[in-house]
Protein backbone atom coordinates (compact mmCIF):
# COMPACT_ATOMS: atom_id res chain seq x y z
CA UNK A 1 0.00 0.00 0.00
CA UNK A 2 3.09 1.99 0.06
CA UNK A 3 4.01 2.17 -3.58
CA UNK A 4 1.44 5.03 -4.32
CA UNK A 5 3.21 7.51 -1.77
CA UNK A 6 6.68 6.74 -3.12
CA UNK A 7 5.56 7.15 -6.33
CA UNK A 8 4.02 10.73 -5.63
CA UNK A 9 7.65 11.15 -3.90
CA UNK A 10 9.78 10.41 -6.88
CA UNK A 11 7.18 12.72 -9.23
CA UNK A 12 8.11 15.58 -6.95
CA UNK A 13 11.73 14.93 -6.67
CA UNK A 14 11.63 14.89 -10.81
CA UNK A 15 9.27 17.79 -10.45
CA UNK A 16 11.88 19.69 -8.49
CA UNK A 17 15.05 18.64 -10.38
CA UNK A 18 13.56 20.03 -13.61
CA UNK A 19 12.59 23.51 -11.95
CA UNK A 20 16.31 23.25 -10.63
CA UNK A 21 17.89 22.50 -14.32
CA UNK A 22 15.61 25.24 -15.58
CA UNK A 23 16.98 27.98 -13.11
CA UNK A 24 20.43 27.20 -13.88
CA UNK A 25 19.63 27.33 -17.63
CA UNK A 26 17.92 30.40 -17.68
CA UNK A 27 20.09 31.91 -14.91
CA UNK A 28 23.57 30.58 -16.83
CA UNK A 29 22.12 32.53 -20.29
CA UNK A 30 21.08 35.49 -18.29
CA UNK A 31 24.85 35.91 -16.41
CA UNK A 32 26.26 35.27 -20.37
CA UNK A 33 24.15 37.68 -22.02
CA UNK A 34 24.18 40.65 -19.18
CA UNK A 35 27.43 39.79 -17.40
CA UNK A 36 29.67 37.56 -19.53
CA UNK A 37 28.56 39.57 -22.69
CA UNK A 38 29.48 43.35 -21.76
CA UNK A 39 32.98 42.47 -20.43
CA UNK A 40 34.13 40.31 -22.98
CA UNK A 41 33.01 43.14 -25.62
CA UNK A 42 35.00 45.65 -23.29
CA UNK A 43 37.78 43.57 -23.80
CA UNK A 44 37.67 42.85 -27.10
CA UNK A 45 37.00 46.40 -28.61
CA UNK A 46 39.35 49.23 -26.42
CA UNK A 47 37.14 51.41 -27.47
CA UNK A 48 34.75 50.40 -25.19
CA UNK A 49 34.78 51.54 -21.51
CA UNK A 50 35.91 48.83 -19.13
CA UNK A 51 34.43 50.54 -16.13
CA UNK A 52 31.18 51.01 -17.84
CA UNK A 53 30.90 47.55 -18.64
CA UNK A 54 32.02 46.76 -15.21
CA UNK A 55 28.76 48.41 -13.69
CA UNK A 56 26.39 46.87 -16.20
CA UNK A 57 27.91 43.60 -15.10
CA UNK A 58 27.37 44.79 -11.38
CA UNK A 59 23.94 45.74 -11.97
CA UNK A 60 22.49 42.94 -14.00
CA UNK A 61 23.83 40.84 -10.93
CA UNK A 62 21.87 43.05 -8.31
CA UNK A 63 18.77 42.90 -10.68
CA UNK A 64 19.01 38.85 -10.09
CA UNK A 65 19.58 39.40 -6.45
CA UNK A 66 16.72 41.61 -6.08
CA UNK A 67 14.38 38.97 -8.20
CA UNK A 68 15.25 35.95 -5.53
CA UNK A 69 15.13 38.07 -2.50
CA UNK A 70 11.80 37.30 -0.51
CA UNK A 71 9.45 40.29 -0.24
CA UNK A 72 10.04 42.40 3.09
CA UNK A 73 9.00 45.76 4.82
CA UNK A 74 6.87 47.62 6.71
CA UNK A 75 3.29 47.21 5.92
CA UNK A 76 1.89 51.45 6.62
CA UNK A 77 -1.20 52.95 4.85
CA UNK A 78 -0.55 55.30 1.73
CA UNK A 79 -2.31 56.61 -1.06
CA UNK A 80 -2.64 54.50 -3.85
CA UNK A 81 -3.26 57.21 -6.50
CA UNK A 82 0.12 58.48 -5.68
CA UNK A 83 1.98 54.83 -5.76
CA UNK A 84 0.87 53.62 -9.20
CA UNK A 85 1.58 57.47 -10.91
CA UNK A 86 4.85 57.46 -8.85
CA UNK A 87 5.88 53.54 -10.95
CA UNK A 88 4.07 55.08 -14.19
CA UNK A 89 6.21 57.79 -13.96
CA UNK A 90 9.27 56.09 -13.51
CA UNK A 91 8.15 53.71 -16.24
CA UNK A 92 7.63 56.31 -18.85
CA UNK A 93 10.77 57.76 -17.91
CA UNK A 94 12.95 54.62 -18.21
CA UNK A 95 11.12 53.05 -21.17
CA UNK A 96 10.17 56.40 -23.68
CA UNK A 97 6.64 54.60 -23.70
CA UNK A 98 3.38 56.28 -22.74
CA UNK A 99 1.07 55.06 -20.32
CA UNK A 100 -2.61 56.51 -20.08
CA UNK A 101 -3.80 56.68 -16.56
CA UNK A 102 -6.57 56.99 -14.70
CA UNK A 103 -8.20 58.11 -11.12
CA UNK A 104 -10.72 59.36 -9.39
CA UNK A 105 -8.91 60.54 -6.63
CA UNK A 106 -7.05 59.22 -3.45
CA UNK A 107 -7.50 55.37 -2.49
CA UNK A 108 -6.10 55.31 1.49
CA UNK A 109 -4.20 51.70 1.43
CA UNK A 110 -2.09 49.63 3.60
CA UNK A 111 1.06 48.50 2.05
CA UNK A 112 4.62 48.31 2.02
CA UNK A 113 4.87 50.66 -0.71
CA UNK A 114 8.12 50.34 -2.20
CA UNK A 115 7.12 46.61 -2.78
CA UNK A 116 4.53 47.33 -4.23
CA UNK A 117 5.89 50.28 -6.46
CA UNK A 118 8.37 47.20 -7.51
CA UNK A 119 5.58 44.56 -8.43
CA UNK A 120 3.09 47.54 -10.56
CA UNK A 121 6.94 48.27 -12.19
CA UNK A 122 7.39 44.88 -13.49
CA UNK A 123 3.98 44.16 -14.28
CA UNK A 124 3.86 47.45 -16.05
CA UNK A 125 6.91 46.50 -18.02
CA UNK A 126 5.34 43.06 -19.01
CA UNK A 127 2.73 44.63 -20.39
CA UNK A 128 4.66 47.08 -22.67
CA UNK A 129 6.91 44.08 -23.95
CA UNK A 130 4.52 41.29 -24.37
CA UNK A 131 1.56 44.41 -25.74
CA UNK A 132 4.27 45.59 -28.03
CA UNK A 133 4.30 48.51 -26.42
CA UNK A 134 0.35 49.33 -27.79
CA UNK A 135 -2.35 50.62 -25.65
CA UNK A 136 -0.91 50.39 -22.16
CA UNK A 137 -3.32 51.81 -19.59
CA UNK A 138 -3.42 51.69 -15.48
CA UNK A 139 -6.71 52.49 -13.91
CA UNK A 140 -7.32 53.17 -9.94
CA UNK A 141 -10.66 52.50 -8.14
CA UNK A 142 -12.02 50.91 -4.98
CA UNK A 143 -14.02 47.82 -4.33
CA UNK A 144 -15.49 46.98 -1.04
CA UNK A 145 -12.78 45.94 0.74
CA UNK A 146 -9.59 46.71 -1.95
CA UNK A 147 -8.60 49.13 -3.53
CA UNK A 148 -7.34 47.98 -7.27
CA UNK A 149 -5.21 48.90 -9.87
CA UNK A 150 -6.11 47.59 -13.32
CA UNK A 151 -3.29 47.22 -16.28
CA UNK A 152 -4.13 46.58 -19.86
CA UNK A 153 -2.32 46.19 -23.10
CA UNK A 154 -3.30 45.82 -26.59
CA UNK A 155 -1.12 43.13 -27.54
CA UNK A 156 -2.24 39.08 -28.79
CA UNK A 157 -3.12 38.37 -25.01
CA UNK A 158 -2.23 35.47 -22.67
CA UNK A 159 -1.60 31.95 -24.13
CA UNK A 160 -3.87 28.96 -22.24
CA UNK A 161 -0.58 28.31 -21.45
CA UNK A 162 1.06 31.60 -20.08
CA UNK A 163 -2.66 31.63 -17.83
CA UNK A 164 -1.63 29.01 -16.36
CA UNK A 165 1.83 29.33 -15.91
CA UNK A 166 2.92 32.81 -15.69
CA UNK A 167 4.05 33.05 -12.24
CA UNK A 168 5.70 29.43 -11.91
CA UNK A 169 9.58 30.60 -11.47
CA UNK A 170 11.29 30.71 -14.37
CA UNK A 171 8.48 30.61 -17.00
CA UNK A 172 8.79 32.96 -19.92
CA UNK A 173 7.81 32.55 -23.58
CA UNK A 174 11.05 35.30 -24.13
CA UNK A 175 14.18 33.70 -25.30
CA UNK A 176 16.00 36.41 -22.92
CA UNK A 177 13.89 36.86 -20.14
CA UNK A 178 14.62 35.43 -16.55
CA UNK A 179 11.01 34.35 -15.79
CA UNK A 180 10.51 35.94 -13.00
CA UNK A 181 8.87 39.01 -13.06
CA UNK A 182 5.22 38.10 -12.37
CA UNK A 183 6.47 35.39 -9.90
CA UNK A 184 8.33 38.45 -7.96
CA UNK A 185 4.95 40.65 -8.54
CA UNK A 186 2.68 37.95 -7.03
CA UNK A 187 4.84 37.74 -4.23
CA UNK A 188 5.60 41.34 -3.37
CA UNK A 189 2.02 41.85 -3.54
CA UNK A 190 0.68 38.99 -1.49
CA UNK A 191 3.68 39.99 0.92
CA UNK A 192 1.10 42.83 1.83
CA UNK A 193 -1.80 40.69 1.85
CA UNK A 194 -3.00 41.59 -1.38
CA UNK A 195 -4.10 39.62 -4.94
CA UNK A 196 -3.15 39.85 -8.42
CA UNK A 197 -5.23 37.93 -11.43
CA UNK A 198 -4.32 38.09 -15.10
CA UNK A 199 -6.90 37.43 -17.89
CA UNK A 200 -7.58 38.19 -21.41
CA UNK A 201 -10.08 41.09 -22.39
CA UNK A 202 -12.86 40.43 -24.28
CA UNK A 203 -12.35 43.13 -26.62
CA UNK A 204 -8.49 41.93 -27.09
CA UNK A 205 -5.12 42.24 -25.28
CA UNK A 206 -4.31 40.86 -21.66
CA UNK A 207 -5.30 42.64 -17.94
CA UNK A 208 -3.44 42.74 -14.55
CA UNK A 209 -5.46 43.21 -11.44
CA UNK A 210 -3.71 44.49 -8.23
CA UNK A 211 -6.13 44.57 -5.02
CA UNK A 212 -4.39 45.56 -1.75
CA UNK A 213 -6.50 46.17 1.22
CA UNK A 214 -7.87 49.27 1.96
CA UNK A 215 -6.60 51.40 4.77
Amino acid sequence: GGSPARSKQSGDGAGADELFRLALSRIGAYLRENVDGPLDAAFKDRSKSLRRAAEEAVAAIDDLHFFLEDPAGEIREDDLTRIVKEAVQAFESEWDLSVLFSSKGSVPVRVNTEGLLDALYLVLHNASVFGDGEGVVSTVSSDGEWGCVLIQDGGPGFSAEALSRAYDPFYTTSEDGLGLGLSHARRAVEFQGGQIHLRNRSDGGAEVEISVPLA
